[in-house]
């Protein structure tokens, strides 16, 4: 598809205010319709330019794709709680809490689904945007790298953190924005993404750690994590199709 470049950049800002407009408001009403409502201006999009719905954005339900969501998400949870057990294993944090497990049982339901939609508008605005308009035109390298960009600075509230946030970010964005190019599917980049994000959720209220050392190593051990799995993406070979979008 050639691009046009006037619809190209309207459309990314359209989706770009959409998901970040309900951060500006402390109500949770308002987020959820946003991140609900994102997927159907992100479908709306994709119709206008000429794409068939989402699958424009490289979320066709295609043979394998419940398989490459799952991999995905096993992959996020797996990588992320590997970062805060070498954390652990080092003495840069240690376990604050861990509740019972019908409490986990019974909090897992809502952290699935306030995880779920952020994760995929997310996925979408990064990741399968540039990739449903870039995909015939640029390098693997140059989208990976462009992705991976853009996501960081979709973080925009934190470029003021320390530099091993902005790390792990990039990190987090290259092995994602891997993962899309070479299954030619953003369902298992989604499925990685949701996972780290579900792991995140359950660190931070179900099974809680916290530093005790002073300095960022539970980051930088959270962008070696990630690092890594760029490496075993990098192996993959290349399956990248033409999207049916």
């Amino acid at each position: 598809m050639r691009i046009n470049r006037v619809s190209f950049i309207a459309g990314f800002l359209l989706l770009f205010a959409v998901y970040h407009f309900p951060e500006f408001f402390n109500a949770f009403w308002i987020m959820a319709v946003f991140k609900i409502g994102f997927l159907l201006v992100a479908f709306g999009l994709a119709c206008y330019q000429g794409f068939r719905g989402l699958g424009g954005y490289a979320l066709n339900m295609h043979p394998g794709w419940i398989s490459n969501l799952g991999k995905g998400l096993l992959t996020g949870i797996v990588f992320f709680g590997l970062s805060v057990f070498v954390s652990v294993l080092l003495g840069y944090e240690q376990f604050l809490s861990v509740v019972t497990l019908a409490v986990f049982a019974k909090q897992l339901p809502l952290v699935l689904f306030m995880t779920f939609f952020p994760s995929i508008a997310e996925d979408i605005l990064t990741r399968g945007y540039l990739y449903g308009h870039l995909k015939d035109s640029v390098t693997e390298n140059n989208f990976v790298i462009l992705s991976a960009a853009v996501f960081v600075l979709n973080h925009f509230w934190r470029l003021a953190d320390h530099p091993s946030v902005h790390t792990y970010l990039f990190l987090m964005g290259m092995a994602t924005a891997f993962a899309l190019w070479r299954s030619g599917s953003l369902w298992m980049a989604f499925g990685i993404h949701w996972g780290s994000n579900i792991a995140y959720e359950t660190n931070l209220s179900l099974i809680k750690t916290e530093a005790v050392t002073t300095g960022h190593m539970p980051n930088w051990m959270l962008a070696a994590s990630f690092g890594l799995l760029i490496v075993f993406l990098a192996m993959i070979p290349l399956q990248r199709k033409q999207s049916p979008g």
